[in-house]
């Protein structure tokens, strides 16, 4: 029998040793609230991991035109990274986007910082980088505000919050198709994306635990 290929680090939940790659509801929810403590430009970086689940590469990408407040459906448009820059053939592909629906309120808010709707109505400020911020620095701020939050552990990163997101768009209340969350979080191919069905059982035993303190 073929071996089953080797699944990408990326998409793992848990490490080797059973030790959780996520963030939780809470954590989630802790990372925000001390994301709040940040200047406005740095705390508006935090808002878009959380609620966009993407990377953090993808997110110092943005301009101002990728904010799509003035749409009938408010989202945000990323570029998607680490997807096979050339087909199956040797020839080189174009740039792959996608787009990621949020609450009015986060683009209002994104607004209120970078004047998106000002910027839009200039080509050249338009397409300028909403972040100046190198990766370094960025993760250095996911780690500070991780930190201040009180969330340790090797979930504690930027993939960490994009896992979180993942998880909590399959075990929400109204849980998206997976065939949905692979569109909005970038991957080829939906294999990559049922990693966080894993997570269905365990949040079933947290339902049935609740229900016995009830």
């Amino acid at each position: 029998m073929p071996e089953s290929p080797e699944i990408s680090p990326e998409m793992r939940l848990f490490d080797e040793y059973g030790q959780r790659l996520y963030l939780t509801t809470e954590e989630r929810a802790d990372f925000l609230d001390a994301a709040n403590l940040e200047k406005p430009k740095e705390r508006m970086f935090c808002h878009v991991l959380h609620y966009c689940g993407c990377r953090p590469s993808e997110a110092l990408e943005l301009t101002p035109e990728r904010i799509l407040i003035n749409e009938p459906v408010k989202a945000v448009k990323f570029r998607s990274l680490k997807k096979r820059k050339f087909d199956k053939k040797g020839r080189e592909k174009l740039p792959q986007y996608r787009t990621v629906p949020v609450q009015p309120s986060v683009l209002e808010n994104i607004d209120l910082v970078f004047s998106i709707r000002s910027k839009l109505k200039i080509q050249l400020e338009a397409s300028e980088r909403l972040w100046s911020m190198s990766r370094p620095t960025a993760y250095r701020l996911v780690k500070r505000v991780m930190d201040r939050a009180g969330i340790v552990g090797k979930q504690a990163t930027g993939k960490g919050l994009r896992h979180g997101f993942g998880v909590a768009m399959v075990t929400g209340k109204n849980p998206l198709s997976i065939h949905i969350l692979a569109q909005i979080m970038g991957h080829t191919s939906t294999a990559s994306t049922e990693c966080y069905l894993q997570t269905v059982g365990e949040e079933k035993a947290r339902l049935v635990a609740d229900a016995w303190e009830r």
